[in-house]
């Protein structure tokens, strides 16, 4: 797996995954009729957000007007959660609490068939972010408000080649320099909705790295330690805590394994 060289489709990894685990594609049955734009693209889901409610996370986003949306975890235990978008696109999807990781793939049913949203949907224990969109070849996007008080690393993807992502949180536009062990490794513009993405220019080695992201007035640091992936056994990934957040470990289409570090100071 060449991680950065561009994010494979979430129905790849489905396909994968159905395959490798003899089990049927992570989704879900229960078609409902909706139109697609006048181009005839089905757009998947977007502008996703989670927060922390009384009885679990709640996922949001938004769709065509009285689409219905699912999110669905991977056999051997699946289970699927869906709503009804209103009117105006925007639906919500509670997943109740629970002490462990859970990843699940999001669609919506559109003109009688299902159309993938991007990565997967990792709902976090306490502490931390409730949620962040893993993308396989890419970096994790945590799925919080735009950011309204400066600048945070906020995850770090890698496989076993070396290639890495750090993500952040920062203003909308700021320009974003990283560092990693003092040494100067990229940098990338934060978008409309206040996310950055680097790829390091060179390789991760294993082992302990102390990672800086710094702007024009603001800087934010991290320690990681980057080591083998965990081995992946039942279900394909597997969440754990970490010292300073949670580590989930995870299949790629390619067969790979890729990691993401999920860091607790994002908030929860």
């Amino acid at each position: 797996m060449k991680l950065i060289r561009g994010a494979a489709s979430l129905a790849l990894v489905l396909a994968l995954t159905a395959c490798s685990r003899g089990g049927a594609a992570w989704r879900a049955a229960a078609p409902a009729a909706a139109d697609p734009d006048e181009s005839g693209y089905l757009r998947p889901p977007g502008q996703l957000s989670a927060q922390r409610g009384p009885s679990g996370v709640v996922v949001s986003g938004r769709s065509g007007p009285e689409v219905r949306v699912r999110l669905s975890s991977p056999p051997p235990n699946g289970v699927a959660y869906g709503a009804t978008a209103r009117d105006d696109g925007q639906w919500s999807i509670t997943t109740p609490d629970s002490p462990t990781v859970g990843l699940f793939g999001i669609a919506e049913e559109l003109a009688g068939r299902d159309v993938q949203g991007e990565g997967y949907v990792a709902i976090l224990p306490r502490p931390g972010p409730p949620a962040a969109l893993l993308r396989a070849g890419g970096g994790a996007s945590m799925l919080v408000p735009s950011p309204s008080v400066g600048l945070k690393i906020t995850a770090v993807d890698y496989d076993g080649s070396g290639a890495a992502v750090v993500s952040g949180l920062a203003h909308p536009g700021t320009p974003v320099r990283l560092f990693v062990d003092g040494v100067a490794a990229g940098e990338a513009r934060a978008g409309d909705r206040g996310r950055f993405s680097i790829s390091l220019a060179g390789m991760l080695k294993p082992g302990a790295h102390d990672l800086r992201a710094a702007s024009a007035d603001q800087a934010a640091d991290a320690k990681i330690s980057v080591d083998s992936p965990r081995p992946i056994t039942g279900l394909p990934y597997r969440g754990e805590r970490s010292a300073t957040g949670w580590r989930i470990d995870w299949l790629t289409p390619g067969g790979g394994e890729q990691t993401t570090l999920i860091f607790d100071s994002v908030g929860s």
